[in-house]
């Protein structure tokens, strides 16, 4: 089948991660943005963002996205895919939308903001135009509900994100280190509030921890003061693979989520994780890949990351737990539940009947 996905990289993705990868797993073709420098150029991105008024119901679509669209339509137009998958439909996917007429095939978008990050788009500013979409991928099941209710039942369907379980693997480890090795990493609707106040008591009770974070230089000042941590940016990720291997916990204090990427190459180091129950978290954890916290409840982090310091074979014991779990997510695994979208938009029939067919036909091993 021949697929076209439309993709989009962020500066803060490593090279293996990011759900562009995904393209590469279903073997499409891409079509990405192409980035537009020079003086002259950051005139004339100014200049369509003051006419263009997407602001108000996309996240950080820029003119690159809709030339990247454009061309997308003019390729399409001339050798028609099969299928065409928008990757980033929050951000990337507004023009294809307007000249849905004519683009002749069908129209898979993937969604990753909260459903209420998106209400206003759909309920309002382009509640007519979203029909154009054939298949609505959700990246947890929380969300399937409130999509359901703006795109109908038969188009919404829930396919996780996926990992690179290959590059992103476990390592060789020390037996046995002096300290707990705690990592933080990531930028996307952290609460940084509880971060701090997380590894500020651990100082005040003298704990033996020692706190990595990984995110934007601009985050570091919620960090001011604080002995017991190491601050990273911009780290090559090899590098970050080996602090995702050499720590003992991933801590991801959320405030909101769908699928989260840090979760999931944490996961496949395996690093059991720490993270807040929020979104569609529970989807991509187990009882034996870490713990889940409730939103914005720094006592029980620390309460709970303070018992593990004291028992440090009880972190260890999750290990296993976490790469298993994550292998659950394997982009080939992903791959296979796209082809059942895909082979089902392009006969016509309903993604999400022919979804339920295929996960009533899973064999689930004896244990």
């Amino acid at each position: 089948m021949r697929i076209t996905c439309l993709v989009k990289r962020w500066d803060h993705h490593t090279d293996s991660g990011g759900y562009d990868r995904l393209a590469s797993a279903v073997g499409a073709k891409v079509i990405k943005q192409k980035r537009l420098t020079g003086n002259k150029s950051r005139v004339v991105k100014k200049l369509w963002s003051s006419v263009a008024n997407t602001d108000a119901y996309l996240l950080d679509y820029r003119l690159e996205d809709r030339l990247a669209e454009q061309r997308l339509l003019a390729g399409s137009m001339v050798n028609p895919p099969d299928v065409v998958h928008v990757l980033y439909g929050d951000e990337q996917l507004d023009f294809l939308l307007r000249w849905r007429s004519l683009l002749r095939c069908p129209l898979v978008a993937t969604f990753h903001l909260p459903a209420e990050r998106t209400a206003p788009r759909f309920e309002h500013f382009q509640a007519k135009e979203i029909k154009g979409i054939d298949a609505a991928i959700v990246l947890a099941r929380s969300e399937i509900a409130s999509f359901e209710r703006w795109f109908g039942a038969d188009k919404v369907v829930y396919v996780p994100h996926g990992i690179d379980t290959a590059r992103f693997r476990p390592g060789e480890r020390q037996s046995r280190h002096d300290e707990l090795r705690v990592l933080i990493v990531g930028e996307h609707m952290r609460d940084w509030e509880v971060a701090h106040r997380v590894i500020d008591e651990a100082r005040h009770h003298d704990l033996d921890i020692q706190f990595d974070v990984v995110t934007r230089p601009d985050v570091f000042p919620y960090f001011t003061g604080c002995s017991n941590l190491t601050l990273h940016s911009h780290i090559p990720e090899a590098r970050l693979i080996e602090l995702y291997q050499e720590a003992d916990l991933l801590f991801l204090p959320l405030k909101g989520s769908t699928a989260n990427n840090s979760l999931l190459e944490g996961l496949a180091c395996g690093t059991p994780a720490i993270v807040s129950d929020i979104g569609g978290i529970p989807d991509y954890m187990s009882n034996d890949s870490g713990w889940l916290i409730p939103e914005g409840d720094a006592v029980s982090a620390f309460e709970l990351i303070k018992q593990l310091c004291a028992d440090r074979d009880l972190a260890r014991s999750r290990r296993d737990g976490a790469r298993h779990q994550a292998l659950k997510f394997d982009w080939r695994q992903v791959a296979e539940r796209l082809s059942i979208v895909y082979s089902a938009v392009k006969a016509g029939r309903s993604p999400a009947a022919a979804m339920k067919e295929f996960e009533q036909n899973i064999v689930v091993p004896a244990k």
